[in-house]
């Protein structure tokens, strides 16, 4: 079954597809074993693949996804079937600037993979639908190189590192929450929500 999965994910990668890297592939897996959510968020979910993995790694969790790309939201519910992850798993159809404030559910782990200029707008949204001691899990925090300088940031994408930049201080600074960064690939947060 995993070896399915990740020959899925070489597939997709060969194909250009933006899904998430090994090692914060990796990060994310052991996370949730970790953790053991029940309920999980994902914002992002392209072809449904971190999805399974997650829930491949708990078996009792439920998922609920959001996806902004219609031709996607078929191959998901597929790949669902196909790992047979469908009875634990739904998606929401729409841009998550629209569909976050809407939520009513809470969960245990929200797994942030969308667009990556939209992170600090969302974050309010995400707070409120983390339980306290649940786990955020954010991926391309460091965008590039950019937010940390490494790389000089071109001028297309200030926009999105200063909103990236915002969102780090946020987690970062609040006394409500223990944020880890991991400088893995494109940059890895780890957020546990304190109260």
């Amino acid at each position: 079954m995993i070896e399915r999965l990740l020959k899925l994910r070489e597939q997709a990668k060969q194909n250009g597809e933006p899904i998430l890297r090994d090692k914060s592939f990796e990060l994310l897996i052991k996370t949730v074993k970790e953790k053991k959510p029940q309920s999980i968020l994902e914002i992002g979910v392209n072809l449904g693949l971190s999805s399974i993995a997650m829930l491949k790694a708990e078996p009792t969790a439920k998922l609920s996804g959001i996806e902004i790309d219609e031709k996607r939201v078929e191959l998901i519910k597929n790949n669902y079937r196909d790992f047979g992850v469908d009875d634990r798993a739904n998606i929401f159809l729409g841009d998550a600037s629209e569909i976050l404030p809407l939520l009513t559910g809470k969960y245990d782990f929200i797994f942030l993979d969308g667009p990556k200029g939209h992170y600090y707008e969302y974050l309010p949204h995400l707070l409120s639908s983390l339980n306290v001691g649940g786990t955020l899990f954010a991926d391309n925090v460091l965008f590039r190189g950019y937010v940390d300088g490494r790389v000089k940031t071109p001028h297309r994408f200030n926009t999105t590192k200063h909103s990236m930049e915002n969102f780090l201080r946020e987690i970062t600074t609040s006394p409500n929450l223990k944020t880890t960064v991991y400088d893995i690939e494109d940059g890895v947060s780890i957020t546990e929500k304190l109260k």
